[in-house]
């Protein structure tokens, strides 16, 4: 047991050592990879879109009208026939599979050439830290799946963060956001044998559109933003092996 406190704490240094040196793990990313990853989350050229005016006039499209705001306010349960309804409803104009379906809800970027899977994680809690995404947690499903399903299963691991201010707002103004809390960013190997980093893909200036009159404010929708943003910065410099 000293003996593998030694060996941590001197694992420890080193990495301290390269974090102050400015050395870290960074490899150069070939640029078939680099324009991959550059696709996975809408940056532009002008600011970023604000959100749009609520909808007025003949054409405004009916809605339930607006609730007073109340925090930590579960809402009363949608039965399942209605949910059945609604989504068969929204299935019905959708031209794409469900493997192209769950493709869209993913933001992924593939770490470079010669970073190992020790490297990447490393670099994504680091890079976390940085941009104050606290590490919470890890799962890593793919030792048992090797024990019971296949030997040679892919290694997966799914990684655990949150921004414990934001978290707060968003419970208060809708409580049941958490069941997509913490964010999670998986590392994943391929068949090939390269990495992945793979996170769900929200972007609260999606809703914009809404035409309810129900909006949240402008403050949680820039935390939101924040968010997202981070975990992005957080997938690069993993990817890049960056520290």
């Amino acid at each position: 047991m000293t003996r593998m406190k030694a060996m941590l704490a001197a694992a420890l240094m080193i990495g301290t050592a390269m974090v102050q040196a400015g050395t870290g793990l960074a490899q150069e990313m070939d640029p078939e990879t680099a324009k991959l990853n550059a696709k996975s989350f809408y940056k532009g050229d002008a600011p970023i879109p604000k959100r749009l005016p609520e909808q007025t006039g003949w054409f405004q499209i009916p809605t339930p009208p607006k609730e007073p705001a109340k925090t930590f306010a579960f809402s009363p349960p949608i039965s399942a026939e209605a949910k059945m309804r609604f989504m068969q409803s929204m299935m019905y104009y959708n031209p794409f599979s469900l493997k192209q379906m769950i493709n869209m809800m993913a933001a992924k970027k593939k770490a470079a050439k010669g970073l190992t899977f020790e490297e990447v994680v490393e670099s994504l809690k680091v890079k976390g830290n940085e941009v104050n995404m606290r590490f919470v947690g890890v799962s890593t499903p793919w030792k048992v799946i090797r024990e019971i399903y296949d030997p040679d299963y892919p290694r997966v691991e799914i990684y655990s963060f949150c921004d414990l201010e934001t978290l707060a707002r968003i419970l208060e103004y809708v409580p049941e956001f958490i069941v997509f809390i913490p964010c999670r960013i998986a590392v994943m190997e391929d068949k090939n044998g390269d990495i992945w980093l793979v996170t769900l893909d929200w972007d609260v200036r999606w809703i914009d559109t809404l035409p309810h009159p129900d909006r949240i404010s402008d403050d949680l929708r820039q935390r939101a933003m924040s968010v997202r943003e981070r975990l992005e910065i957080m997938m690069e410099a993993a990817a890049n092996g960056d520290f």
